[in-house]
């Protein structure tokens, strides 16, 4: 029997896909911020926290594991609270709203996490392994 994370297999490649692309991205942000720029603070924390999330959500789906739904979730909900931490301190420091960009691009990256959540929750395998197998007792398989 097949191990399976998701119903489609389009739900799991495009969680690989935003994996290898979070974990590009967030290491190649550890990367300039603490080691070129030498800042380390809350936000560099954070940015290895998801990194290091990313790496493992992507191992636990090539291993096909069921915690790689619950470590993609933290991911993106880790994500989703630093952009929103962000907007908040920006808003205090009164540097948002300077540009039309300011008002658009969080509401379009907000739409794509939510979608991404929404699909990794929604389209998650049920099966359970363990009953299959019971009930598979004593019947020929090819």
């Amino acid at each position: 029997m097949k191990k399976k994370v998701f119903k489609y297999k389009f739900v799991y490649w495009v969680a690989l896909l935003v994996n290898v692309i979070f974990l590009i991205a967030f290491g190649f942000g550890i990367y300039n911020r603490v080691f070129l720029n030498s800042v380390f603070d809350i936000y560099s924390i954070i940015i290895f926290i998801i990194a290091v999330l990313s790496v493992l959500s992507f191992i636990l789906l090539i291993k096909k594991n069921k915690l790689s739904i619950l470590t993609f979730s933290i991911s993106l909900v880790l994500i989703s609270l630093t952009i929103a931490f962000s907007i908040i301190k920006a808003i205090f420091e009164g540097h948002y709203g300077n540009g039309s960009l300011d008002y658009i691009m969080p509401s379009i990256i907000y739409s794509i996490l939510f979608s991404l959540l929404f699909l990794i929750i929604k389209f998650k395998s049920k099966n359970d392994y363990f009953q299959l197998e019971i009930d598979q007792i004593g019947q020929k398989e090819e």
